[in-house]
């Protein structure tokens, strides 16, 4: 069955998503919102869309709708064989691993969206340090974040890291596993298809009408 995704016209909170799609080879539509007319969903779609907590994203896959990105992204990484896990102690480390990573997705985020983007991105990079050499850290010996094999949170980390490197583009230069990684994750052949199609667009990242940087000059 045909999944249908929709999100605005944006990168946002909706392309890992589309990444294990793509990786994955599920067929799916994707519906996008315009962020100029917003219109279409707040006052049409969003109400007729059946559920309690309507929210973008949301996927439909026949009679079944799911709302919210990680919600999304869990359900279709589930069926891409991406969260298998040997027992319960293993899924809950998996589990932690794409929370933290949504913390760091989040916490660039809260900066491009909130006021004060340009005098508080010189401090947000200074402070981001740590939490880099963590990721390098852990990316020791490791090809994937847990280990040989992909697994979910890596098309999680991957699409943050590229929002970063649209903003800071030397960002991960005195991070050679970093950037060994960005590479490799670019260099898988379904995901290379993606970014070299017309279906990829890297800017915006975010919504030029709510964010202080979404990657689009204003």
């Amino acid at each position: 069955m045909v999944l249908k995704v929709a999100y605005w016209n944006t990168r946002g909170l909706a392309e890992p998503i589309y990444l294990v799609l793509e990786y994955s080879a599920m067929e799916y539509e994707k519906k996008e919102y315009q962020l100029d007319k917003p219109e279409e969903w707040t006052e049409q779609d969003k109400s007729q869309l059946g559920v309690d907590f309507p929210n973008l994203p949301y996927l439909k896959e026949g009679d079944f709708t799911l709302c919210q990105s990680i919600a999304v992204l869990k359900y279709v990484g589930r069926k891409a064989g991406l969260l298998d896990a040997q027992d319960d102690k293993a899924l809950a480390h998996m589990e932690e691993l794409i929370d933290t990573l949504v913390d760091f997705k989040m916490g660039f985020v809260f900066l491009c969206h909130r006021p004060g983007y340009q005098e508080n991105r010189a401090e947000y990079f200074q402070g981001l340090k740590p939490k880099l050499a963590q990721f390098e850290k852990r990316l020791e010996g490791r090809k994937w974040l847990m280990g040989e094999k992909l697994f979910l949170g890596d098309f999680l980390f991957w699409s943050t890291l590229d929002y970063h490197l649209c903003n800071e583009a030397h960002l991960l230069q005195d991070y050679n596993n970093l950037s060994r990684y960005v590479k490799d994750f670019e260099s898988i052949p379904q995901i290379a298809r993606y970014l070299a199609s017309d279906r990829f667009k890297r800017f915006p990242v975010f919504s030029n009408v709510h964010a202080q940087w979404s990657g689009v000059p204003q």
